[in-house]
C-alpha cells in the first residue's frame, strides 16, 4: 500500500514539479536574453539602413552551417548569438562613413575596420552569457591570414568566427549597399570560390552543403 501511495505524496509531487518550474524559469531567462540580443542587433541596423535584415540572415544561415558541421548545442547557440552581434561595433562608426555612396577612401575604410575592436568595447558593458567576444573580434580574420584586425590564420581563428566570416561575406555581396548594388547568388558563390584559401576547408564545404538547400541560391 505504501509503495502505491508514495508517488502521490505531496513531497514526491513537489519534487517532480520543481525541475519543471526550473526549466520554465530558465526558458524565460533565455528568451529575455535573446530579446536583448535582438534589440542590440536592431541598433546595428539602425546605424546603417543598407544592412537591414543582415544580422538576422547571417544568424539564420550561420546556424545552418553549424548544424551541418555537427556542432554541439552550446556551440550552435554561441554561433547564433555571435552572428546577431558580429557587427555591433558599427554603432560607433560615423554614419556618414557607413552610408557613404561610392567608394570609401583608404582612411575611411581604416575606420570601418575598427568595428571589431569597438564591438568588444560595447560588449564589455553587457552581461551576455554566451562567449561571443571571439566572434565579434575575429569574424573578419581569414584562414590564409589575409584578414583583420589581428591577421590570424588557420586554427588560430575559432571555428565559430570562421563560420560567421564566410556567411557574412556571402550576405554582404548579395545585399544592396550604399556603394554598390547586390550581386546574384551564383556570382557571389564564384567570388567565394576564387578566394577559397580565405575559408577553412570544412567550413567552406559545410557552407556549400547548407546553402544548396536555400531557395535564394536558385538563379
Amino acid at each position: 500500500m505504501d509503495a502505491i501511495a508514495a508517488p502521490h505524496s505531496p513531497g514526491r509531487t513537489a519534487a517532480v514539479r520543481r525541475p519543471a518550474r526550473l526549466r520554465r524559469g530558465r526558458s524565460l531567462v533565455e528568451r529575455e536574453r535573446l530579446r536583448i540580443v535582438h534589440q542590440l542587433a536592431s541598433l546595428i541596423e539602425c546605424a546603417d539602413r543598407y544592412t537591414f535584415g543582415h544580422c538576422r540572415r547571417v544568424a539564420a544561415y550561420s546556424l545552418d552551417v553549424a548544424r551541418t558541421l555537427g556542432l554541439a548545442e552550446q556551440q550552435r547557440a554561441t554561433v547564433y548569438v555571435g552572428a546577431y552581434l558580429h557587427d555591433i561595433g558599427k554603432v560607433l562608426v560615423p554614419r556618414e562613413i557607413l552610408t557613404k555612396p561610392g567608394r570609401l577612401a583608404a582612411s575611411e575604410f581604416d575606420v570601418i575596420r575598427t568595428h571589431p575592436q569597438r564591438g568588444l568595447e560595447l560588449l564589455g558593458a553587457t552581461s551576455i552569457p554566451w562567449d561571443v567576444a571571439p566572434i565579434i573580434r575575429w569574424h573578419h580574420e581569414r584562414h590564409d591570414g589575409s584578414g583583420y584586425p589581428d591577421h590570424l590564420s588557420g586554427t588560430e581563428i575559432p571555428l565559430e568566427a570562421q563560420i560567421i566570416g564566410i556567411v557574412d561575406a556571402f550576405d554582404a555581396m548579395t545585399s544592396t549597399r550604399s556603394y554598390r548594388p547586390a550581386v546574384r547568388p551564383p556570382k557571389a558563390l564564384d567570388a567565394l570560390a576564387q578566394e577559397r584559401s580565405s575559408w577553412h576547408p570544412d567550413v567552406y564545404r559545410a557552407f556549400l552543403s547548407a546553402f544548396r538547400k536555400v531557395s535564394c541560391l536558385v538563379a
